[in-house]
């Protein structure tokens, strides 16, 4: 099984600390990107007609904020992939959702489309966190979007949050967590504000305009996250994901699990494993510039850039700086009965991260302690 990923690269206005790939996009274009897409899958199938045979069981529809598009563009997209590739019938469809541009109507169609799984993306709940991002919700809208998707009848409702904002105080992050646990959502993300390169906020942090937390307190912020989503009963199994039993996102346990997933639209990545030409992997990347993404397929070319054939020891690096970042950590025995033995570079890597205690052995299993996952990225960058 794998997953298919689809980049909606369209925003109502960008938010000051995103860096994914996005444009506010007139009408016009909104309205033949289902078209793009669905010439990307026929492009796809003509290079590589082996993948109209596998089968997948999660399509995630990621942003920008795919609602934008509207429920029947959505509803379109879905469609196509459906009538191209083989999706279970049982399939996880999600879709990313901000507050303030879905109706309860668009929800209601969505649903009546296919989606199953929707994601909203609240960040805070305070009026001035939420200016400080550029978000353009209000709180009332998040309460109105949650009820609007409960009504619908989605099996699963998720809410992202941001700590470490600027001038976040560890008592207001307390409050949205607090507020966020009476929602009952089925997943909660919650991730720390990491201000990248190019982004009004990294601008103006560096022109001293504003200030984030100090490290010491987002760490803080962090474990209040764990307990306070633990002690209500969520499983936190990844590093920034917790949910009720079951409730897993599905879509992104593919990418944690080194699963395959086929990327679609601008700025798409995907993994595919077509066969004995790249028996660990083909790692493929959209670019980030919808004229360019639009030019390759007028072309009648994949806009794929230059993909990468993976081979052994990226799969192995790979499934192990990922699959680290999951509760459970990685069994060594399974990556090695689907990439063979680990070349030694890794192995020398991960027999130094077990002496210093930056990883645990458990059996036949490697998890990375508890204490160092909010410096999870630093202990997994010596894998790379």
């Amino acid at each position: 099984m794998r997953g298919i990923y689809v980049h909606v690269p369209f925003c109502v206005r960008k938010c000051g600390y995103c860096d994914f790939y996005s444009v506010a996009g007139v009408e016009e274009e909104r309205d033949r990107y289902p078209a793009l897409v669905e010439r990307e899958m026929d492009l796809l199938l003509r290079a590589f007609p082996g993948e109209a045979s596998v089968t997948a069981d999660t399509v995630y529809f990621g942003g920008g904020t795919p609602t934008v598009l509207g429920p029947d563009r959505l509803n379109r997209l879905l469609a196509a992939i459906r009538s191209r590739l083989p999706v279970t019938e049982n399939a996880e469809v999600t879709t990313e959702a901000n507050p303030g541009t879905v109706t309860g109507a668009d929800f209601v169609r969505l649903r009546e489309g296919g989606f199953n799984r929707v994601s909203l993306g609240v960040q805070s709940f305070r009026r001035d966190t939420l200016a400080a991002l550029g978000r353009i919700h209000s709180v009332e809208d998040v309460r109105t979007a949650y009820q609007d998707a409960r009504r619908a009848g989605f099996s699963s409702v998720g809410i992202d949050l941001i700590f470490g904002n600027p001038g976040q105080r560890e008592a207001e992050w307390q409050e949205d967590l607090d507020l966020a646990v009476t929602f009952l959502p089925d997943h909660v993300s919650a991730y720390a504000l990491a201000p990248e390169p190019g982004t009004p906020i990294h601008e103006a942090i560096a022109d001293g305009g504003i200030a984030l937390p100090d490290d010491d307190s987002v760490a803080r912020m962090y474990a209040a996250a764990m307990k306070t989503l633990r002690e209500a009963g969520y499983r936190h199994y990844e590093i920034s994901n917790f949910c009720r039993p079951g409730k897993e996102c599905r879509h992104n346990l593919k990418y944690w699990r080194r699963e395959g997933y086929l990327g679609l639209g601008p700025s798409a990545h995907g993994l595919l494993f077509p066969g004995e030409s790249a028996p660990f992997g083909l790692r493929t990347a959209n670019p980030p510039s919808l004229p360019d993404y639009h030019g390759a397929l007028s072309d009648g070319r994949l806009p794929w850039g230059s993909p990468r054939v993976c081979d052994r020891e990226d799969a192995w690096k790979e499934s192990l700086i990922f699959g680290l970042r999951m509760a459970d950590g990685v069994s060594s025995p399974s990556i090695e009965k689907k990439n063979g033995p680990p070349p030694e570079p890794v192995r020398g890597a991960v027999e130094h991260l077990i002496g210093s205690g930056l990883l645990l052995r458990d059996g036949d299993r490697l998890r990375l302690p508890e204490r160092h996952w909010f410096v999870s990225n630093e202990v997994l960058q010596r894998l790379a």
